[in-house]
């Protein structure tokens, strides 16, 4: 009955750790459905449905690049910034909206508590004035493409028209970012220069 009782143990413990490990090898738990090229896409090129192929790959790092099966009715519609070849997984550097100028600039612009944003991601600049006792809060720049990031501010895509008036802001102005989440909307950001106001459009979200 002894023997009985320990090997049932035994086969127990062993199933367990079994189990355990398959679910630790498991490679789905690191996968991500992503969105890939379905085809060939020259630069400039309009991104339509029949241009994208959702595709689950591994990944542990870096799954804010790409764009997933729910964005998909926001990325058909961009246009390619280079060519893309069939297979390619899209990474938000690799598209932009059509109405933007192809003729742009990276710019620097130092920004304090620089937001989590990575190359593709689209924030909104806001403008603080007023003095530390009564400060004014009001949009600047609204859905502008990072390009790359630091520690003390941000790389941006601007058209090249606007470059001076974004140097101006980051050498004159104080400057706070806002990431936008993707596939959010155009922001439609409202001054705000008093508490009540603050209390307002925040109690309104």
């Amino acid at each position: 009955m002894k023997r009985w009782l320990i090997a049932a143990v035994a086969l127990l413990v062993s199933a367990a750790v079994s189990a355990g490990l398959l679910i630790a090898s498991n490679p789905a738990r690191d996968s991500i459905e992503v969105i890939a090229a379905a085809q060939d896409v020259a630069s400039g090129a309009i991104l339509g449905p029949e241009s994208l192929a959702p595709t689950r790959v591994d990944m542990k790092q870096n799954r804010s690049l790409f764009f997933t099966p729910a964005e998909e009715a926001t990325l058909a519609g961009l246009r390619a910034t280079h060519d893309l070849i069939a297979g390619q997984l899209i990474q938000r550097s690799d598209v932009a909206a059509v109405d933007s100028s192809s003729d742009r600039r990276l710019v620097f612009v130092p920004v304090k508590d620089v937001p989590p944003a990575v190359p593709g991601s689209r924030v909104d600049l806001l403008l603080i004035t007023g003095s530390r006792d009564h400060p004014t809060v009001e949009p600047f720049a609204l859905g502008v493409e990072v390009r790359s990031i630091s520690a003390s501010g941000l790389v941006l895509a601007v058209p090249a028209g606007k470059a001076a008036a974004f140097i101006y802001a980051g050498t004159a102005m104080q400057l706070a970012a806002v990431m936008a989440e993707p596939g959010s909307g155009q922001a439609t950001e409202a001054p705000v220069s008093t508490d009540q106001q603050a209390i307002e459009v925040a109690g309104s979200t």
